[in-house]
């Protein structure tokens, strides 16, 4: 987790709930109802075509494209991590901080693998005799902490908190199930967060650590379902069946207030997404095959397949609804690892073919607001047919903004765009419904977050 300012921690918190509050606000072509153990969520769909996709414009980096494999890649803010196997028998982790474009190896027993960051921390999976387990780097201190025990692998970490897939308790013949497990970093203290009935694989935590999420099979791996686990006290977590109407929902990640996973139960894999807490789902239905989706803040990445049946990577905004292409190179697939969004710059990490496979960057402008933007706002009041002082209000504060931004007044800007969200809430279930209360203050929350209000 990185170490945030308290007041832009507390702003995001209310972007965050304001993503949720739009998310109950999409309704699109003939919402349906889907049961799964404990609740039974709306399903909406969103129909989408690649082709539609508007370029995003940033710049690409290789980190490592030297010989042997350059896998599983993972970013947060600047600093990367991923695997170097070198084909001569010797996998290390690496961490590379984009700011100074330095590249460092993590020291180890020559077969780590599968890492994961937050903050200046990697943790990693080191394979050793009686079996794997859990080691955490602190990249500023230059110091190791082993999670004990054996057994342990795939971790993921955020803030204090590390889960992994745990196969320590395991009977004989046994290791194709696992557990989820937790290392609090804090305190030193071990949880098991599954029992061992089923496989429980590829954990997820949000970036506060407050948030786990993770795919329940079978033990042949299949009629996968998606968990979360929600941290309600210190050390005390509410577990919940996110799906379970069919099909095979796999690659669960969370921002800490949704989870996005891929499901095939519709005739192909797409994207879903939901509140880790449970409700309504959203299915972005795309023609062909998604895979392995990440999200930060309000993006979402992953892979679509092309005409040849290969793979380019795409960035679905959840505020905007707009569909956003990072690459276009036929007969090539692109691996995705991970997207992260730090003070309002994304980066996504991915793997390509190359020596084996090099793992490169993209770093963009997260899209931000322009004055269209907020025309296009304008225009969504008027479409309300609104009592007209209550339009003109609400309308008059957007101008506001306008003017101010032309001017460069961003403070003045931000004032405006402050008073028409507190306009907006004060009005929910009086002069504007819920659900436009919602979607007027999301997008202007949104337009608040670019400018770099506080």
């Amino acid at each position: 987790m990185r170490t945030l300012q308290t007041s832009t921690v507390h702003y995001k918190k209310i972007k965050l709930c304001a993503l949720l509050l739009s998310i109950a606000a999409v309704v699109t072509a003939l919402p349906t109802t889907r049961v799964s153990a404990g609740s039974a969520p709306v399903e909406s769909t969103i129909v989408l075509q690649t082709t539609d996709a508007l370029p995003l414009t940033g710049s690409f980096q290789a980190i490592n494209n030297g010989p042997g494999d350059q896998t599983n890649p993972h970013v947060e803010c600047n600093l990367l991590t991923y695997t170097n196997d070198d084909f001569m028998g010797l996998s290390t982790i690496h961490y590379h901080d984009l700011s100074t474009n330095t590249d460092n190896e993590i020291p180890g027993d020559d077969v780590d693998l599968l890492s994961d960051v937050s903050g200046s921390r990697v943790a990693y999976t080191e394979v050793d005799y009686p079996g794997d387990h859990i080691m955490v780097f602190d990249t500023v201190s230059q110091t190791r902490t082993i999670v004990p025990g054996w057994g342990r692998s795939n971790p993921s970490i955020g803030g204090n908190l590390v889960a992994f897939e745990d196969r320590s308790s395991q009977p004989a013949g046994q290791w194709g199930i696992a557990t989820i497990g937790l290392y609090d970093l804090s305190t030193g203290t071990l949880t098991q967060l599954t029992d061992n009935s089923m496989h429980n694989a590829k954990p997820s935590v949000s970036p506060d650590g407050d948030a786990v999420v993770w795919e329940k099979c079978d033990y042949n791996g299949l009629n996968c379902d998606i968990y979360s686990a929600v941290q309600t006290s210190p050390g005390v977590f509410t577990t919940r069946q996110l799906t379970g109407a069919g099909g095979q929902d796999r690659f669960a990640k969370t921002n800490g207030e949704l989870v996005v996973y891929s499901s095939d139960r519709n005739g192909d894999n797409d994207i879903y997404y939901q509140p880790v807490t449970g409700g309504t789902e959203v299915r972005l239905a795309i023609p062909g095959d998604q895979r392995w989706p990440t999200i930060s803040e309000n993006l979402v990445s992953f892979q679509s397949q092309g005409q040849n049946y290969d793979y380019d990577i795409f960035v679905y905004d959840i505020i905007s609804r707009k569909l956003y292409r990072v690459t276009n190179t036929p007969l090539i697939t692109e691996s995705l690892g991970e997207i992260d969004v730090c003070d309002g710059v994304g980066r996504i990490v991915y793997n390509s073919p190359g020596d084996g496979f090099d793992a490169f960057t993209f770093t963009f402008q997260v899209p931000g607001s322009t004055p269209d933007e907020i025309n296009d706002l304008i225009a969504l009041i008027r479409s309300f047919s609104l009592p007209h002082g209550t339009e003109n209000s609400l309308i008059t504060k957007l101008q506001g903004a306008l003017a101010a931004i032309g001017t460069s007044d961003t403070a003045t800007a931000c004032a405006s765009l402050t008073a028409f969200i507190n306009q907006c809430q004060a009005q929910a279930g009086k002069k504007l419904t819920a659900q436009q209360a919602a979607q007027l203050s999301t997008a202007a929350i949104q337009i608040e977050s670019d400018l770099g209000c506080q």
